[in-house]
C-alpha cells in the first residue's frame, strides 16, 4: 500500500467507493483537484485505490474532508492511516486549527488521533418549497460595493479567513439588505449552498430561495431558529453529525451558519 496524491484521471473510479447514503462524491473532489486550496490524497494497493481524502486550506485553518475507505477494505485502520497524512501533510505552523465533520463511523477514528467534538450539525429533509419572500426588496444580486462587508462578515462568523474559497463565487451570490445594511448573504453555486446571516429574518429569507432548488439541510444545531423554521414548513429531523476540532480552538458563531459550505468546509 502507497500514499499518494490524487490525480484527476482517478475521480471517476472512486465510483467504488460511494458510500451509500452520500450524494456523489466525484463532483467534490473534481472540485478539490481543481482549487489550489486543496490537497486530495489516495491510498492504492495493486493499483486500486482503496481509501481517499482530502485536506482544504484556509489561511492559518484547515478542513480534512471526504475520508472514505473502500467497502471491501474497511476496518483495517485505512481511515486512520488517510487522516493522519491528512494531517502530517498540512504545515502545523501555519494551520493552528483543523476541523472535519464526523459521521458516527468515523467519529472513533478521529478521536484516536487527537480530535475534539466541538459540536454538531443537525440534518433535516423535506421538500422544495416555493415560498414567498416577505419583502422582495430587500434580496439583490451580488454588487462589489459589499465584497469586504460581506467577507468580513464570513471572518466574524465563522472564525476563519475563507476568502480563497468564497472569492469565486462572490458575483453569484444573493444579498440580504435592510436600510442599505447587509445581513446576510446566498451562494447557491458553492457546492451545497451557503447561507450565512447576522439576523433570523434575514437567515429564514435567504433559506426560502435556497428551498426551492434544494431539500436537503445541514448547519449547526445550536441554531435552532433555522431549524424550527424548516419543521414548520415540513423538514423533518435525519440525523446528525459532529464537528471535530484538533488545535486552537476559536470563537464562531454556529447561529450565524443558516447552511454550511459543505461537511468539509464548515
Amino acid at each position: 500500500m502507497k500514499t499518494e496524491h490524487l490525480q484527476s484521471a482517478d475521480i471517476d473510479r472512486l465510483k467504488e467507493l460511494q458510500p451509500e447514503t452520500w450524494t456523489d462524491i466525484r463532483p467534490y473532489f473534481y472540485f478539490y483537484k481543481g482549487s489550489d486550496y486543496c490537497q486530495p490524497l489516495k491510498i492504492t494497493e495493486d493499483k486500486k485505490i482503496i481509501a481517499v481524502g482530502t485536506s482544504i486550506h484556509h489561511t492559518d485553518s484547515a478542513w480534512l474532508a471526504h475520508i472514505i475507505v473502500h467497502p471491501d477494505h474497511r476496518n483495517k485502520g485505512l481511515g486512520r492511516e488517510i487522516a493522519s497524512a491528512l494531517v502530517k501533510d498540512l504545515d502545523p505552523d501555519r494551520f493552528k486549527t483543523i476541523y472535519l465533520d464526523a459521521t458516527d463511523m468515523g467519529y472513533p477514528v478521529y478521536k484516536k488521533l487527537g480530535f475534539e467534538v466541538e459540536a454538531e450539525y443537525i440534518h433535516l429533509s423535506g421538500k422544495h418549497q416555493d415560498l414567498y419572500l416577505s419583502d422582495t426588496t430587500t434580496i439583490i444580486p451580488y454588487h462589489s460595493k459589499y465584497r469586504d462587508e460581506l467577507l468580513a462578515m464570513d471572518r466574524s462568523i465563522s472564525a476563519e479567513d475563507r476568502v480563497r474559497v468564497l472569492e469565486n463565487h462572490l458575483t453569484s451570490s444573493l444579498l440580504c439588505l435592510h436600510e442599505g445594511k447587509l445581513l446576510g448573504a446566498y451562494f447557491p453555486l458553492l457546492l451545497d449552498g451557503f447561507v450565512l446571516a447576522l439576523t433570523v429574518e434575514a437567515g429564514t429569507e435567504l433559506m426560502k430561495l435556497r428551498m426551492r432548488t434544494k431539500y436537503n439541510a445541514r448547519f449547526p444545531a445550536n441554531n435552532t431558529a433555522c431549524t424550527n423554521f424548516l419543521i414548520s414548513n415540513g423538514y423533518e429531523v435525519t440525523g446528525s453529525s459532529k464537528r471535530m476540532i484538533l488545535g486552537q480552538k476559536r470563537n464562531w458563531n454556529g447561529e450565524g451558519i443558516f447552511h454550511r459550505i459543505s461537511g468539509g468546509l464548515g
